[in-house]
């Protein structure tokens, strides 16, 4: 049988696969101890094992107990007086020999040529290895740092795993020099090998008693390994172990009584410890990992606990009467550094400033792995600049640092209320005191405190927040409530103590912008909230409830704002004619949600309905969005014009035929850098940099402005050489602003939208009528708003339901003052109905308002402005849509 790796290697190359490109110094460490039993000695197995996924080396007791891990790698050897172990890892896909410190740390890299099975020389000067360095697996020696590395063995065959007599003057090995592995033995400099043993089967893993009389190997004597011993003449050959399974790597005790090897016994790869006859054969490990190559430590006096050191210090400040928490811990140490298995600790008071104080509890504790814990002790007078003195029975001792005892923590407060009214999602810091009776905030106390919002009649409540104290003060610096409303509180709590509730307060939405759409209305508060209003049948307020397709369905409509669900901050918002709502944020990402079945979210999908925002695809950063009817538009921060979702019309730009596109992935055609796109009912308009209009899409009405009726799949100069500022598509027409606020309109015109005074169609840009001047236009379904710069809002069109807010239902083919005085900063029309937002940053609904569109609590039109809602209407304002 020829060998090629090492029972190690074999290991190392199954386990460590996910591992090999990681160097052993930089390897996760796991402390451990050197100590491991009480007694004259103390001795431990190392042994190598990839139960936690990959090869590592751990040691245990050798009565089974104290089993811990110490580093990755496999091989262990130890030094003779048991500072170090010698092990494999690999590093870049090559086995090497590191050392490390018999707790596990410090792994230092000894070699670089693809070297396994290490075994320390008897003086700790040396370390004999196999390597294939030279082409072939030699048997080689190195000083311990690495250096003087020298080859032993020369031959053809394979020689492996090197085992040092214990007066160092000979080397036991393997090798299959002859036909077949057998044990051989030669002087530690590499003259008079011998041969052994002499077996038709496999001999293997020699390693010498501590009395250097006798030799165990592993042998195979037909299909299984058994444990062997016998005389250094290879006389004497006994059999130790007699199993139909494999036994493997046995390793003796240092006092050469009992003998440790690997074993498939049982059905799996464990260690095994007997005595050194081969009775008591005993299994220490049980894992359904590998465990394997054993590797007995020397013998090592124990020491006296020499160290003492509190490392769970009593808290800053503690109640009387009340058990110390956490728990203090003092850690005991020997002389050099290792923890002792065992003994007492007694603890008492140190300072102490309260006379006739005491400390109860269980004062004295046993130390488990060199830690003594003391759970239950406590101090009955209050005073400041208390200390703890621990001892062990030798008088080693150590003192904790200094800490309060106060009088029990009895309530909680709120010190800073939160503002009487709260712009939704906008931020709220609040702080709460563990105060005593007389209310004095006690700066020594500690808790978790826990906040939640207090329960409301709307059923709205919150995530709950925990913090722990700081000087007796929990602070939630980042607290958010988005559902407007008013009559909220929040509620504390911590263990043990009264909580309290805060002041009440109010949640309501400071708009910047609002945008009207076709059943619904969508806003942005001055901090980047989004909220929708009215109708939900697509999921199109984005509140993440209701909608046809999701489960349960209600609301379908809601008659005042929602909190756009998702935590989003956004700078604009475009509620669509159909029932798609989109908006960029802060960051410039795209979000849809609602309406999709011809894929205008962006997402990438042709879903129905969704109502939650998803992100829109391609990795663009947009300034601004335009959402229509079944298409949406956007501009980049390079001024590229992206649009998708129908593009039958030709309303996507892209200069050719496109059935439809589900994300941004291709721009508007003719390289144009814009500052604003709108998209209208089927066609889309924009607006470049240089103030040139350009419009593509559906022209039967002559809304693309170029004098024709004639379609376009590319953009088409707007006729007339206007410079414009703004642009917005409406249904079937078109208007915009030139820079002296001047607006025209062109398109459609049945209902007076284009505001000419006429109802006649326009193929070409026409002044709007009154000689106003408009800061903002908006062109609706049929009808159209704006506001002049002096603030007042104007609207003309189509005016069944009110959506010109004059009062009246009446149509009007020029501009009429919108009702009440209000001073506006934009006004948006929409399908039925119009929105805006005032100087003072309220907004206004009119128009139609079957499914809450105006957002004022009701759904009962209105033909001047309402105010949008800020609290929660009762549930019978909700309206399911057929």
């Amino acid at each position: 049988m020829r060998r090629a790796l090492s029972v190690y290697l074999l290991l190392l190359s199954v386990t460590v696969q996910e591992a090999c490109q990681r160097d052993a110094a930089t390897a996760p460490q796991v402390f451990a101890p050197s100590a491991a039993l009480a007694g004259v000695f103390k001795a431990s197995i190392a042994f190598t094992s990839d139960r936690d996924g990959s090869a590592g080396i751990y040691r245990i007791n050798p009565d089974g107990s104290g089993e811990i891990r110490l580093a990755k790698g496999s091989a262990p050897s130890w030094s003779p007086d048991g500072s170090q172990i010698a092990f494999v890892d690999f590093v870049d896909s090559r086995p090497e020999i590191f050392v490390m410190n018999a707790d596990g740390s410090a792994p230092l890299r000894l070699t670089d040529n693809r070297d396994v099975s290490p075994s320390w020389s008897p003086d700790g000067r040396q370390i004999a290895f196999m390597s294939s360095r030279d082409g072939n697996a030699e048997i080689y020696v190195m000083n311990r740092d690495g250096s003087a590395v020298t080859r032993l063995t020369t031959n053809s065959a394979l020689d492996d795993e090197p085992s040092w007599s214990p007066d160092g003057r000979q080397i036991a090995f393997t090798s299959n020099r002859d036909g077949n592995d057998e044990i051989y033995v030669m002087n530690a400099d590499g003259s008079s090998q011998t041969r052994l043993t002499n077996s038709p089967t496999t001999d293997r893993s020699p390693t010498w008693s501590p009395d250097g009389q006798r030799i165990a190997f592993a042998s195979d004597p037909g299909f299984n390994f058994d444990i062997y011993a016998m005389n250094l003449d290879g006389s004497a050959l006994t059999r130790l172990t007699n199993s139909s399974s494999i036994e493997l790597e046995p390793s003796w005790s240092p006092d050469g009584q009992q003998i440790a090897f690997m074993s498939f016994r049982d059905g799996n790869h464990e260690i095994y410890v007997m005595n050194a006859d081969g009775s008591a054969q005993t299994r220490l490990t049980n894992n359904p990992a590998t465990d394997q190559g054993p590797a007995w430590s020397p013998k090592i006096p124990s020491r006296s606990p020499a160290r003492l050191a509190f490392t769970t210090q009593p808290p800053a400040g503690t109640w009387a009467n009340a058990a110390i928490f956490p728990a203090v811990q003092v850690t005991v140490a020997d002389e050099s550094g290792d923890l002792v298995p065992g003994g007492t600790v007694r603890l008492a008071l140190g300072t102490s400033p309260a006379p006739g104080a005491t400390l109860s509890g269980t004062t004295t504790a046993l130390i488990v792995k060199g830690v003594a814990t003391f759970s239950d002790v406590r101090i009955d007078q209050l005073g400041r600049g208390y200390t703890l003195l621990a001892e062990t029975a030798r008088h080693v001792s150590g003192t904790s640092t200094p800490f309060t005892i106060v009088e029990p923590a009895t309530h909680l407060a709120f010190v800073t209320q939160p503002p009487a009214t709260v712009d939704g999602g906008a931020a709220i810091t609040l702080r709460v005191a563990i105060q005593d009776t007389l209310g004095n905030t006690l700066t020594s106390a500690s808790a978790p405190v826990t906040l939640a919002l207090a329960p409301h009649p709307t059923g709205v409540s919150m995530a709950t927040i925990t913090v722990e104290t700081v000087d007796g003060i929990a602070t939630f610096s980042n607290v958010h409530i988005d559902q407007l409303g008013s009559g909220y509180e929040f509620a504390v709590a911590a263990p043990g103590r009264a909580g309290a509730t805060s002041s009440p307060f109010a949640v309501q939405a400071t708009f910047a912008f609002v945008d009207a759409g076709t059943g619904e209305s969508c806003g942005v508060t001055a901090h980047g909230a989004g909220y929708c209003w009215g109708n939900n049948q697509w999921g199109s307020l984005g509140s993440g409830k209701g909608g046809v397709d999701a489960s349960p369905q209600q609301p379908m409509s809601w008659p005042s704002p929602l909190p756009v669900t998702g935590g989003l901050l956004f700078m604009s918002a475009s509620a669509g004619r159909g029932t798609a709502v989109c908006g960029v944020t802060s960051t410039g990402a795209g979000y849809c949600w609602g309406f999709g079945n011809n894929g205008q979210r962006g997402d990438g999908t042709v879903s129905r309905s969704t109502n939650t925002p998803r992100a829109v695809l391609g990795d663009l950063t947009f300034t601004t969005i335009s959402a229509a009817s079944s298409h949406t538009c956007a501009v980049t921060t390079s001024g590229g014009a992206y649009c998708w979702g129908d593009g039958t019309s030709g309303a996507l730009g892209i200069g050719g035929f496109v059935f439809q596109l589900t994300s941004p992935t291709t721009p508007v055609a003719g390289g144009f850098s814009f500052a604003t796109v709108s998209a209208g009912g089927g066609h889309t308009c924009g607006v470049t940099t240089s103030g040139a209009a350009y419009c593509w899409g559906s022209n039967t009405s002559g809304q693309l402005g170029d004098g024709t009726t004639t379609g376009s799949f590319g953009p088409v100069s707007v006729a007339g050489g206007l410079a414009f500022t703004t642009i917005s598509a409406g249904g079937a027409y078109t208007c915009g602003l030139t820079g002296d606020g001047t607006a025209y309109c062109w398109g459609s015109n049945s209902h007076g939208e284009l505001g000419d005074g006429t109802t006649a169609q326009q193929a070409t840009p026409v002044p709007v009528a009154g000689s106003l001047h408009f800061a903002t236009i908006s062109a609706g379904s049929t009808h159209t708003c704006g506001v002049t710069t002096s603030g007042e809002a104007y609207c003309w069109g189509a005016n069944p339901d009110g959506r010109l807010g004059d009062g009246t239902t009446s149509q009007a083919m020029t501009p009429v003052q919108v009702a009440g005085g209000l001073t506006f900063t934009t006004v948006r029309a929409g399908s039925t109905h119009s929105c805006g937002v005032t100087t003072s940053r309220e907004a206004y609904c009119w128009g139609a308002n079957d499914l809450g569109q105006l957002g004022n609590g009701t759904q009962s039109a209105s033909l001047t402005p309402a105010p949008v809602a800020t609290g929660t209407p009762s549930l019978t304002a909700m309206r399911t849509v057929p």
